[in-house]
């Protein structure tokens, strides 16, 4: 299941076995900046490698929450809204800013 905008062809998915979007309505343009601020983010927030950028630890975080926190902070708005698939293109692309320096791909 997805939610589509069947005049400017923008859609969103769902999450598994629910009706709750994963994220924005988004157009080709967004849909790619998303995948380039994932590819990056991910990198960081699905390895260990947010220890070592922010070694602070934070009991009973995961990683991936850790990152996001991390994230958060470095955009300077509140956690409780951080999340890629809200971002429009320009919050992707400051993503990719922050994390692309510091991915050794």
């Amino acid at each position: 299941m997805i939610y589509l905008c069947r005049d400017c062809r923008a859609y969103v998915g769902v999450h598994k076995g629910t009706d709750q979007a994963l994220g924005r309505l988004a157009n080709a343009e967004l849909r790619e900046a998303k995948k380039d601020a994932h590819f990056y983010f991910d990198q960081i927030a699905k390895t260990n490698l947010i220890n070592k950028i922010w070694k602070e630890h934070i009991p009973n975080t995961s990683n991936r929450n850790k990152a996001y926190l991390w994230l958060s902070i470095q955009l300077g708005i509140p956690r409780e809204i951080c999340h890629i698939g809200m971002f429009d293109v320009k919050d992707c692309k400051r993503v990719v800013e922050l994390c692309k320096p510091l991915i050794k791909l």
